[in-house]
């Protein structure tokens, strides 16, 4: 039986065309720049999956893209028609940021099931209308949050929820780089639009602006992005997140700005910030280009400077980033029964006698494959139908904790959040900065 005359008879008209366990699965991927031809290549390797479109505003993006799938997959400019086609099951965006809500929830609305890269969104109720389109349409929509599907930060999580560290009651997370000059991408002109590339549909939602080469590093602009702290902080907040089993602030505060940078870039290269959680916990995060060293002690010669999350309990310290994790014991000091001795052998006098013991058992754990088995669990999800480990909602959760960092940046004010209505309860201003209109004429309802 063919597999369209079989979807069509009524017992099984209902299963998503993904779930069809003998079938290929065929999946476009939307944004061709870095991390969508990672996506791709990772893909690309399960026995299951056929690339069959790739898809980006800038034709040399999307040309090196199919380049490799040996040049297979057809070559799209506009996203539409990717999802208009029936031979695509699953679709993987991977655009600029402020691009993620509208191509997500349309594919939701084509009956795709996607793959999202993080942040979710440009704006806390963007991030919400994915998880209700992704609810209402039966969709699949997994977060390239990858963290949740390395087997060394489960063995991490399982270890402070086992109670292994206590009661945590301080956590941070960081991104620590030395960039050297602090000249950037300087200040160039607008200039003409370069051949292959459709800048009015790059622009998408995004306010009208002229062409300029350094718009392109979207994330350094507030209409596209919002710096280092929904770039990477999605990430580290997110273990944090799982770590602790919390998923919302009680409150958030921030400092900071673009201080170090001289360049035309908008989004703070130096911020500071403090969210406070239920159950007496709370959440810093930095990040800073001038200085690599990092809060653990480490001096930041990693490829990526220093960054990582401790957790800070009241029996040890978790460390972990993507190389590994290391449980660090806390001591607990014990004092010798007096003895007799000579002063001058007294290597401190208030000390004598004193010694300690941990109230943990060290441990350290090396890295693991992380991208790949998040791959391999989006799509399982796309036959079984369950959630996946990077579901929607945690997504959303994570990337809206750093969004109302950046507006707790760009107000000036400590913010408190009603995470139920997902509304500050304080700032009617802060309230604005929680949606945007789009530019006509793209349209998101619910917006």
């Amino acid at each position: 039986m063919k597999r369209r005359t079989f979807l069509k008879t009524p017992a099984v008209a209902a299963i998503p065309a993904a779930a069809a366990p003998n079938d290929r699965i065929g999946v476009a991927v939307i944004g061709c720049g870095g991390m969508g031809r990672a996506d791709l290549a990772d893909f690309n390797k399960q026995p299951e999956v056929e690339i069959r479109a790739v898809c980006d505003v800038f034709r040399p993006s999307a040309e090196a893209a199919a380049k490799l799938v040996d040049g297979k997959p057809d070559i799209v400019s506009d996203y539409r028609r990717v999802l208009e086609r029936k031979d695509v099951d699953a679709v993987v965006v991977a655009t600029p940021d402020h691009w993620h809500p509208l191509i997500a929830i349309q594919a939701c609305e084509a009956g795709k099931d996607v793959y999202v890269e993080k942040p979710v969104s440009h704006n806390v109720r963007e991030g919400r209308l994915m998880v209700e389109a992704a609810r209402r349409h039966k969709r699949v929509m997994q977060v390239g949050i990858q963290q949740r599907s390395g087997a060394h930060f489960q063995r991490a999580v399982r270890a402070v929820q086992e109670g292994r560290i206590g009661k945590v009651h301080f956590a941070q997370c960081w991104n620590h780089n030395y960039v050297g000059s602090p000249k950037g991408m300087g200040f160039p002109a607008d200039a003409p639009v370069p051949e292959g590339l459709d800048w009015d549909l790059w622009l998408g939602p995004a306010p009208e602006a002229p062409y300029n080469p350094a718009r392109r590093n979207f994330r350094v602009w507030w209409d596209y992005a919002g710096g280092e702290l929904t770039n990477w902080c999605v990430h580290l907040i997110d273990v944090v997140h799982w770590a602790l089993g919390v998923d919302t602030p009680l409150s958030v505060m921030s400092s900071g700005g673009k201080w170090y940078y001289d360049d035309c870039r908008e989004c703070a290269d130096t911020q500071e910030v403090v969210w406070e959680y239920p159950g007496n916990l709370l959440v810093r995060y930095s990040t800073m280009v001038h200085n690599s060293y990092g809060p653990n002690g480490h001096p930041g010669n990693k490829s990526f400077g220093s960054y990582g999350v401790l957790l800070q309990g009241s029996k040890g310290t978790m460390f972990i980033d993507r190389a590994g994790y290391e449980i660090t014991p806390q001591m607990e000091m014990h004092r010798e029964k007096e003895s007799a001795g000579s002063s001058p052998a007294y290597d401190d006098l208030l000390g004598y006698g004193q010694f300690y013991t941990g109230l943990t058992a060290p441990e350290r754990g090396a890295t693991s494959f992380q991208h790949m088995p998040h791959v391999r669990n989006f799509l399982d999800c796309l036959k079984t139908r369950e959630k996946p480990a990077g579901d929607i909602e945690i997504g959303h959760r994570s990337t809206a904790t750093c969004l109302l960092g950046n507006i707790a940046l760009r107000t000036g004010e400590r913010l408190k959040w009603d995470a139920a209505a997902e509304r500050f309860t304080n700032s009617e201003r802060a309230n604005e900065m929680l949606r945007r209109e789009y530019r006509k004429p793209w349209k998101l309802e619910g917006l």
